[in-house]
């Protein structure tokens, strides 16, 4: 009798909570290890939930549930912060976005985003919904464009869009009058909009952590540059790529006939010049600057980020210049990426084959 009256109880409970859902909501009784609840219950949004799934099925991924997707943290019901980079650990996700859905700007809760390390090569409009996001890390994709309407998320606080492809910056990004950290090195970018100076960013100097508020080096801001910008050291600022801590020298691309190195910011760095030809075939040289006796590994990688060749293998390079070339002979047209790493900081160079 005792034991019975110990289950109905359990069952009212349960059922009590799960009435405690609205309409927009659902009950979840088990969470995954990845999720975590920061305020609230775990009656979390449908909307959101949509959009995980969409982002699931969009990509082809292999997750039994939405819940199961990255590193998530709700707060009351809502998604807040949500850790999707593609690190290959657990601190993420282990697989490829190719494309954020329709519905992503549905996720009006979302606070910090993180979209790392995948293939995505635009934004869909809703993004600009996101009215909410403070942090947003897409560093490492193929992005063309960040959308006219980014101006919109007005709350934005970090804005990491390094290593992508973009090509402009929309003027819409001057309203972002909370913006404190924009990170625009290893794009495309050969202008920026008149009113970019009239960001509240520091231009000058970084962070007690060492990290810039503002980086903007391998672009090709070559001409007309913003006098907020002009003769500063953060012009031809990078981080390194794959460790994403070091500071690393990248001038503007502006030499399209010849493989010259500038004079050093960080003395102690190795230097690579800009790829000559660049678009080539067969063959592209680069001159490459050591400080000191290093070994030095140098490797080429295809769009997809397969290794394709290896130029040297951990090999000894003395103090000097050293001519570095590279042919395409047996490649076929497309992007590579040629990556110089002597163990502690690394470089890339993007290379175009046209056969």
């Amino acid at each position: 009798m005792q034991k019975q009256l110990i289950f109905i109880l359990i069952f009212f409970s349960a059922k009590l909570v799960y009435s405690q859902c609205d309409s927009t909501s659902t009950y979840f009784s088990q969470l995954p290890n990845n999720l975590t609840i920061l305020v609230g219950d775990t009656c979390l949004s449908n909307a959101d939930i949509a959009v995980l799934d969409s982002i699931i099925s969009k990509n082809n991924l292999d997750y039994e549930s939405p819940l199961a997707i990255g590193t998530q943290t709700w707060f009351n019901g809502r998604l807040r912060f949500f850790v999707a980079g593609n690190y290959g650990n657990s601190s993420g996700m282990n697989d490829t976005i190719y494309t954020l859905p329709e519905n992503f700007g549905n996720l009006t809760g979302l606070a910090t985003l993180y979209l790392e390390w995948h293939r995505i090569s635009e934004l869909p409009e809703s993004f600009s919904n996101l009215s909410n996001l403070m942090s947003l890390y897409i560093n490492n994709n193929i992005l063309t464009s960040m959308g006219d309407n980014i101006g919109n998320l007005t709350n934005l606080y970090f804005l990491d869009l390094g290593y992508n492809e973009l090509s402009e910056v929309p003027a819409s990004i001057c309203n972002l009058e909370n913006l404190t950290y924009l990170w625009l090195f290893n794009n495309n970018l050969e202008n920026l909009p008149d009113c970019f100076c009239d960001l509240d960013l520091d231009w000058l100097n970084d962070d007690n952590g060492g990290y810039p508020f503002f980086a903007i080096g391998a672009n090709q801001l070559c001409d007309n540059i913003a006098s907020c910008i002009d003769s500063t050291e953060h012009l031809t600022l990078s981080l390194d790529q794959f460790y994403y801590s070091f500071p690393v020298y990248s001038p503007q691309d502006c030499d399209t006939t010849t493989a010259t190195l500038e004079d050093p910011i960080f003395p102690y760095q190795f230097q690579v010049s800009s790829p000559y030809p660049n678009p080539f075939n067969p063959t592209v040289h680069l001159e490459m600057y050591v400080p000191h006796d290093r070994k030095m590994d140098i490797r080429v990688f295809d769009i997809l980020g397969n290794e394709t060749d290896v130029i040297s293998n951990h090999s000894i390079y003395e103090f000097g210049s050293h001519k570095i070339h590279w042919s395409s002979e047996n490649h076929s047209s497309g992007v590579y990426y040629i990556r110089f790493s002597d163990g502690i900081h690394s470089k890339v160079k993007k290379l175009t084959v046209i056969k």
